[in-house]
């Protein structure tokens, strides 16, 4: 078992880099054929990790204009714990929806395998559009994509654990490129759920 753990952990971090190398070489590529001082702006890349996650993306997603896409493993809801910081994230998704912000989240039907943590009916009351993926799949992506500009990637799960207690490590990607990359990926899986 702990060998699957630091294979998967290994796995990960070589996913995690790769994707910073990539977004590095897209980032200079950018940069070598923008003529303004600036261009900066448009590539910046925000490493996270373990504590920092919670209060990064819940302000990315309480200063979402326009969408906030997401595809992901999991989405629990603790109707026993409604200041869990699990369910601070859920209700941002709900408030963005509410103030007109188109929200999708695409989830494993794995999720559905704990009807008492499962966030996916609670978002639906709430009109949020959740659907989840295909039973010959499994999404353990934690992908969010932001307004088409930002992306938030890594090992996150929307559990208590992965926010309280795991060490996990997260980016937030600034790029347009990059957001409309993943915002092509997530039609996909939306798409065929």
């Amino acid at each position: 078992m702990k060998i699957k753990n630091h294979l998967a952990c290994g796995l990960l971090l070589g996913i995690v880099i790769g994707v910073l190398i990539t977004y590095a070489l897209i980032a200079s590529a950018d940069m070598r054929s923008c003529p303004q001082k600036n261009c900066a702006k448009d590539s910046e890349i925000i490493p996270i990790s373990d504590r920092g996650y919670f209060p990064a993306v819940h302000e990315a997603l309480q200063n979402a204009k326009t969408s906030i896409h997401i595809a992901t493993f999991e989405l629990k809801y603790y109707d026993k714990y409604p200041s869990s910081l699990q369910n601070q994230i859920v209700e941002d998704l709900i408030a963005a929806h509410k103030r007109g912000v188109d929200v999708k989240i695409v989830l494993d039907e794995y999720a559905n395998s704990d009807p008492n943590t499962n966030g996916y009916n609670y978002v639906k009351r709430n009109g949020v559009g959740i659907k989840y993926d295909s039973n010959k799949t499994t999404t353990h992506s934690k992908l969010i994509v932001i307004d088409g500009k930002v992306v938030v990637l890594g090992s996150t799960n929307f559990s208590f654990y992965a926010l309280e207690k795991n060490n996990e490590v997260d980016v937030i990607l600034f790029s347009e490129k990059t957001a409309a990359y993943f915002e092509r990926y997530f039609q996909r899986l939306w798409d065929a759920s």
